[in-house]
């Protein structure tokens, strides 16, 4: 089976040959084609799975969160829960049920939550009743198959040997940030990544890099006077500064400025 990674997120899965994956905010969902990563499909292969992640900085209990997903999921689909189990998948631990949606859908739905340190991945599966043969061994060896890596590969790394998201282009960084300090070394790069998923990319990357975490001030944080993410690293002699600055509407973007720090 292909193996999918999350560049940012970290968290991996395996699909059948030939399926084929979409990315859609913070939800990636995998299907047989194309057509069935529509909620209105109702022809062959009528299934996906689809994973929505969720940092959870401060290691909040599963439990309400399970209560909260399945509430809101039930609400949207206008479904009951028949039941909850402890799930376990390696080192994730969490939650499953199967919810009963209305006859005339003709269709199956299973939601499961998994914890892993500080990010939460919920899972919806959905398929035709018919096909019931079909999509459960699938979905069952995929979620089993659900795992974080060490490190991702193919990683970029800046002048000072920090490691860059996929895909962010350096840009100015008086284009980020007001009241830029001329007299110390700045580097700044914009992208597309959520910013809930640049801060586990460096929480993961940065160990590999040679790179110790002193401090790090999650986003969003429970003091409101914290207005983005930030971590200061030290590599030998050297001290960084790394800011993950918002940007935009949900899902949040966040754009990266490193600055060197100086006693």
């Amino acid at each position: 089976m292909p193996t999918f990674v999350h560049p940012l997120w970290g968290y991996a899965l395996d699909y059948p040959e030939g399926w084929v994956w979409q990315e859609d905010g913070e939800v990636v969902a995998f299907a047989a084609h194309r057509e069935a990563l529509s909620l209105d499909y109702e022809g062959e292969r009528a299934g996906h799975l689809a994973v929505r992640p969720e940092l959870n900085p401060y290691l909040r209990p599963i439990e309400p969160l399970w209560t909260q997903y399945i509430t809101r999921i039930g609400i949207m689909r206008g479904a009951k829960k028949l039941g909850a189990s402890p799930l376990q998948v390696g080192n994730l631990q969490g939650y499953e049920a199967e919810l009963l949606l209305p006859v005339k859908q003709n269709r199956r739905l299973w939601v499961g939550l998994l914890a892993a340190g500080g990010v939460v991945l919920h899972l919806t599966a959905t398929h035709r009743k018919d096909e019931r043969a079909y999509f459960q061994p699938l979905f069952s060896r995929m979620v089993e198959s659900l795992r974080f890596v060490e490190h991702t590969e193919g990683i970029r790394t800046n002048s000072w040997g920090l490691p860059l998201p996929p895909d962010y282009v350096p840009t100015s960084p008086e284009e980020i940030l007001v009241d830029v300090d001329p007299s110390r070394p700045w580097e700044a790069y914009r992208g597309e990544g959520v910013l809930a998923a640049l801060q586990v990319f460096y929480l993961r990357e940065l160990p590999h890099y040679g790179w110790e975490v002193d401090t790090y001030y999650p986003y969003p944080n429970r003091n409101p006077d914290v207005r983005f993410a930030s971590f200061v690293v030290h590599k030998g002699e050297q001290t960084v500064v790394i800011a993950l600055i918002p940007r935009g509407e949900k899902p949040v973007r966040g754009d990266v400025v490193f600055m060197v720090h100086e006693e």
